[in-house]
């Protein structure tokens, strides 16, 4: 069980560095949100191939079941296809440290759907963490910073001051994007875990299979010529980024479908919400430029990482 806890704080350390690396690609780089989610998530597939080659796990693809495989598939198209593509349009729009604890609701969502679907029962206790959980991204909202009236010139010309900050946060677009991450990535541990229960010696081959299946949906879209020339912009400038972001989040899957493997999903899927406080505190080490940790940004991702923690404290001595 301790091993599978250092994995899964292995993985939110992962995710966290993969966030920075996100942020900077978007906004000191100049690329896109899809352009993001496209590069990172085929160089996935790869990754993947290598991980089962390295895990010894190549003659173990028949452990998985027909419908295990399909599952996974969806799983892949659902957490790497929708929720990364949404968690970068949110990154995109008002940062890593702010778009991080929004996602926070990624964890009652997932205890509701357990709840729905495989008929858990939900504590007081629980049910007070779970609000803690959804409190810490409301602490954090914050209105767009009214802007005073440009102060003119003697010779009438626009004070250098008044001019618009590249870097202006996009509330409403960020907040609506990390909420449908959310849902997107509270969904697919159900099909994961749905898939690989009958072959838990199979987690490096249950990630390669997820990216496989994102991938081929990302191909699929090139058919629209929007899409085509979105990626014919691609450069090596950015590249260099996401290439990076595409291995540290490839090896936080990883790490969290092995933590699966030897912890229950109640210890490693709270456990991962630490995610929101590395990236606070690498955003503050390299991403002070690009990003303004508030103390309301910092409550917020405190009071979610403390719902975080009694959840799975509760959930773990039932």
């Amino acid at each position: 069980m301790i091993f599978g806890a250092l994995l899964s704080l292995s993985s939110a350390l992962s995710f966290s560095v993969n966030a920075i690396l996100v942020r900077r690609g978007i906004a000191g780089a100049g690329a896109t949100a899809s352009q993001g989610a496209f590069i990172t998530v085929l160089l996935g597939v790869p990754f993947g191939f290598a991980a089962v080659v390295i895990t010894g796990q190549m003659l173990r693809f028949g452990e998985v079941a027909p419908m295990g495989y399909l599952l996974l598939l969806a799983a892949g198209i659902v957490h790497f296809g929708v929720g990364r593509y949404c968690n970068y349009r949110s990154v995109e729009a008002i940062g890593a440290a702010r778009s991080g604890p929004i996602m926070g609701v990624t964890t009652p969502f997932s205890v509701l759907m357990a709840v729905i679907l495989l008929d858990e029962v939900v504590t007081l206790a629980m049910l007070f963490a779970i609000g803690l959980v959804l409190l810490g991204p409301a602490v954090i909202l914050e209105r767009r910073p009214r802007t005073s009236a440009p102060a003119a010139s003697s010779g009438g010309a626009e004070s250098p001051r008044a001019t618009r900050n590249p870097l202006e946060l996009r509330f409403l677009e960020g907040y609506v994007f990390a909420t449908l991450a959310a849902v997107a990535y509270g969904t697919s541990p159900l099909l994961i875990r749905a898939a690989l229960m009958d072959a838990t010696r199979t987690a490096a081959i249950g990630t390669f299979v997820a990216y496989f299946g994102a991938s081929a949906v990302l191909l699929a879209t090139l058919v629209i010529p929007g899409r085509r020339q979105l990626i014919r912009a691609i450069n090596l400038r950015y590249m260099r980024l996401f290439g990076g972001a595409g291995l540290m989040v490839f090896l936080a899957q990883l790490l969290r479908f092995f933590a699966l493997s030897v912890a229950d999903v109640s210890v490693v899927t709270p456990l991962q919400r630490m995610a929101n406080v590395f990236t606070v505190i690498l955003t503050w080490i390299f991403n002070r430029s690009l990003e303004t940790i508030t103390l309301r940004v910092v409550i917020g991702v405190l009071v979610s990482f403390g719902g975080s923690a009694l959840l799975v404290y509760e959930a773990a001595t039932r």
